[in-house]
C-alpha cells in the first residue's frame, strides 16, 4: 500500500476506533492496532496511535475530570506507569510479527476472561490494585493494549460509570507517559505527529458520537457491545 492508502485508512479506522474509546472508555488504541498491524509493524503503528489517542484522551479526561475517584485511579496509575518501561523495551527488541501475535492473543484473552460468569463481590484492596497496575504496565508498555487490566476491573462490582471514568483517566495518564518513552527512544517524532494529525479529527469525532451512545446505554448492553467489539478484535488480530 502507498502512503496515501495508509493515511486514509488512519483515518476510516480511527473514526470507528473513536466510538469504541468514547462508548467504553477504552479499546480504541487496540482496534487500530488490530487493524493497522496488518500493514505496518507494531513499532511504527504505535506512533501514530499515540498522537490520537492523546489529542482526543485529554478532551475526554477534562469532561469527567470532576467524577475521578483518584484514590482509586492513582493506586492503579502509579505502579503502571512505573512499570512501562520495562514493557516498552520488551517491543523494541521483539521480532514485530511475534508481537502482533500476542497483541491479538492479549485481546483474545481479556474477552475470554470478560465472558465467565464469575465476578468477585469486593472492590480490589490497595495491594491488589498495585500489583494489577505493575503487571498491566509490562503488558501495555510491551503492546500499548490495556484490555487485560479492563478484564480485571470489568469482572468486579464497579458500575459502568466509575468503570468509565477510572479508565479515561488510566488511558490518559498512561499515553502522555508513552509519548515520554516512545520519543526517548526514536520511535515517535514529527514525522508521526503530523501524519497522524488528520486521523486525530476523525477519532475525536468518534468519540463525541461514543460519548453519547453510552449516555443511552445500560450497564448490561454497556457490557455486551464491549465483549463484541473486543472478540471482534481479538479475531482479527489472530486470523491475520
Amino acid at each position: 500500500m502507498t502512503d496515501l492508502h495508509i493515511s486514509l485508512l488512519t483515518i476510516i479506522v480511527a473514526f470507528f476506533a473513536g466510538l469504541i474509546r468514547g462508548f467504553s472508555g477504552f479499546g480504541g488504541p487496540a482496534m487500530m492496532l488490530a487493524v493497522m498491524t496488518w500493514f505496518l509493524t507494531p513499532v511504527q503503528v504505535i506512533g501514530k496511535v499515540l498522537v490520537i489517542e492523546c489529542i482526543a484522551a485529554t478532551l475526554l479526561v477534562w469532561r469527567v475530570r470532576h467524577e475521578v475517584d483518584w484514590r482509586t485511579s492513582l493506586t492503579l496509575t502509579l505502579p503502571t506507569l512505573l512499570s512501562m518501561p520495562i514493557g516498552h523495551w520488551l517491543l523494541t527488541h521483539t521480532d514485530p510479527e511475534l508481537m502482533q501475535r500476542f497483541i491479538s492473543a492479549i485481546i483474545l484473552l481479556t474477552c475470554v476472561l470478560m465472558l465467565t460468569t464469575w465476578r468477585y463481590r469486593t472492590r480490589l484492596t490497595f495491594p491488589y490494585l498495585v500489583a494489577l497496575g505493575l503487571a498491566g504496565g509490562v503488558i501495555i508498555g510491551a503492546t500499548y493494549i490495556a484490555l487485560a487490566v479492563v478484564a480485571v476491573i470489568l469482572m468486579g462490582p464497579y458500575d459502568r460509570n466509575e468503570t468509565r471514568t477510572l479508565f479515561l483517566f488510566w488511558g490518559f495518564t498512561m499515553a502522555v507517559w508513552y509519548v515520554v518513552l516512545s520519543v526517548n527512544s526514536g520511535h515517535t517524532g514529527l514525522q508521526s505527529i503530523v501524519s497522524a494529525l488528520p486521523a486525530a479529527g476523525t477519532y475525536f469525532l468518534g468519540s463525541w458520537i461514543g460519548t453519547q451512545w453510552f449516555g443511552r446505554s445500560t450497564e448490561s448492553s454497556y457490557r455486551r457491545y464491549t465483549l463484541i467489539l473486543l472478540t471482534a478484535l481479538a479475531l482479527i488480530g489472530l486470523l491475520h
